[in-house]
């Protein structure tokens, strides 16, 4: 009695592996058509400063900003790890106490933290950025600076 119980699951077992799955639900969830670059994997700032992460409830707040020929952010600076790439363009950070870096289409880097800086537009015409805060929710992710 036993092994004709087990016998009728191995059995049962075998016919349900044997079932024929549809190709489209495998398919589904192989990539097609995608190709990945690396942007940037770091564990610094652009100043080689370490990133700090808020201990508080996460908030990721990301916006698009455009610089207008000529122009530039206010002075200011972040409590939180910021993210940015450069969509359009060509712009010139200058830190407090840092040599000015300069970022085109296409580059990307994670922002001071907690150092005073400016983003100025250094191209023929706008220049736009994508920004990712990293931030806490209640908490600034900016503070100008007052001078």
């Amino acid at each position: 009695m036993r092994e004709s119980i087990i016998r009728s699951l191995f059995i049962a077992t075998a016919m349900g592996l044997a079932l024929p799955v549809p190709v489209s639900a495998q398919d589904d969830a192989l990539p097609a058509g995608f190709t990945a670059e690396p942007l940037i994997k770091t564990g610094v700032t652009r100043d080689e400063e370490p990133i700090v992460y808020p201990t508080g409830k996460p908030e990721i707040i990301s916006v698009i900003g455009t610089l207008d020929k000529d122009g530039r952010t206010a002075l200011h600076e972040h409590p939180v790890p910021v993210y940015v790439y450069v969509m359009d363009g060509e712009i010139e950070l200058k830190s407090e106490g840092g040599n000015p870096q300069r970022y085109k289409a296409g580059e990307a880097f994670i922002e001071a933290q907690n150092r005073k800086h400016q983003a100025f537009n250094v191209a023929d015409g706008p220049s736009k950025i994508l920004v990712v805060f990293v931030g806490e929710e209640g908490k600034p992710t900016t503070v100008t600076a007052t001078k």
